[in-house]
């Protein structure tokens, strides 16, 4: 009995022996994929950066682009348009019900 209780305590302490370098290997792997993901988390943050500039610079642009004053000078200078002189407004009423 004594020697069934001895080799059951040697084979657990050979197996425990034997699964430390499988959790080291383990622990590898993750820090491996730990790393990755933080590499990974640090791209998309700094892309994500990037398109808040981006689109800041849009919104400028769109502001820019869409002033009175530029398109006023565009339609005239380019365009050779003008204001409309009270007499060429025709205002036209729709029937309502």
């Amino acid at each position: 009995m004594k020697q069934k209780s001895a080799l059951a305590k040697g084979v657990a302490i050979c197996m425990l022996a034997a699964s430390i370098p499988l959790f080291l290997a383990v622990d590898g792997v993750q820090a491996r994929r730990f790393a990755q993901l933080e590499q990974e988390i640090a791209q998309l943050e700094r892309r994500q950066a990037e398109m808040v500039e981006e689109n800041k610079n849009l919104i400028t642009g769109i502001s820019v682009l869409s002033s009175a004053d530029r398109i006023e000078a565009l339609a005239s200078g380019q365009l050779g348009m003008r204001p409309a002189e009270s007499s060429e407004i025709i205002r036209v009423e729709m029937g309502g019900r």
